[in-house]
């Protein structure tokens, strides 16, 4: 199947590279954490799909199968055993829990555990975090994100209100932190992904809720050869730029 989104191995490249480059041209400091978080919010975006990298890093998608149909074959028992004890037909019981498992399977996909996997373990690094630092701000960042796997995929979580919030979020943290620039590493990064995103035909609807149209400057389809040329011609492009940075500040002059 061709995905329709920028794969998230380019987006994580091309974040980690565009967040140093700022970091250079504005005199910001280069630091591990720094890197880390551009690496992180530059992929955070795609959250609201079940099959991104970012909601594989936060919980795999093997065990989320495993664990699907785990419910699945123990709601089958479950059924299976109160039929029996209701005094049904061995034979009846079967059938009737087979067609409700059908059903169930039917109304309920593995992808809809999975969101609620990713969901429960966002919050739960919410909860640990507010035990562990006794500071509600910490919290913040990992219950918005919560709640991306039930968005519609490119709207709310590709806009720019979220590039705003996710610059809000991070600013008290970097403040009690003394985590310098972190805020403005991390809204540059998440707005990368998003203009990255808006040169695919998907495009992106870059100002909902106020409006839903997707905007696209470009006619990618990401997927094919021609798009995954141009995704490393993107990356390679920002590391040749980077390295020329890094090459001056340390006084070799390569051009």
């Amino acid at each position: 199947m061709v995905e329709v989104f920028m794969r998230g191995k380019t987006h994580c490249a091309a974040g980690i590279l565009a967040g140093i480059q700022l970091s250079i041209i504005f005199s910001m400091p280069v630091s591990i954490i720094n890197i880390i978080a551009s690496a992180a919010f530059s992929i955070l975006p795609d959250l609201d799909k079940s099959n991104s990298i970012i909601s594989g890093f936060i919980f795999r998608k093997k065990t989320s199968e495993h664990i699907y149909k785990l419910l699945i074959y123990t709601l089958n028992a479950a059924i299976f055993f109160m039929l029996i004890k209701m005094n049904a037909d061995f034979l009846v019981s079967g059938i009737i829990s087979f067609f409700i498992i059908i059903i169930v399977e039917k109304k309920v996909s593995h992808y809809h555990v999975r969101k609620y996997l990713v969901s429960f373990s966002l919050l739960l690094i919410a909860l640990l975090l507010i035990i562990i630092t006794n500071n509600i701000f910490f919290m913040f960042p990992f219950v918005v994100f919560a709640v991306f796997p039930w968005l519609k995929h490119r709207n709310f979580s590709h806009s720019i209100i979220m590039i705003f919030l996710v610059y809000i979020m991070m600013k008290p943290i970097e403040m009690i932190s003394s985590l310098d620039k972190i805020s403005v590493i991390s809204a540059f990064s998440y707005g990368f992904h998003i203009l990255c995103d808006m040169f695919t035909r998907q495009g992106v609807a870059l100002f909902y809720p106020f409006s839903s149209k997707k905007i696209s400057l470009g006619y990618i389809k990401v997927g094919g050869k021609f798009s995954n040329i141009i995704e490393k011609i993107l990356v390679l492009l920002l590391f040749i730029w980077t390295f020329i940075s890094v090459a001056e500040i340390l006084g070799i002059h390569i051009i």
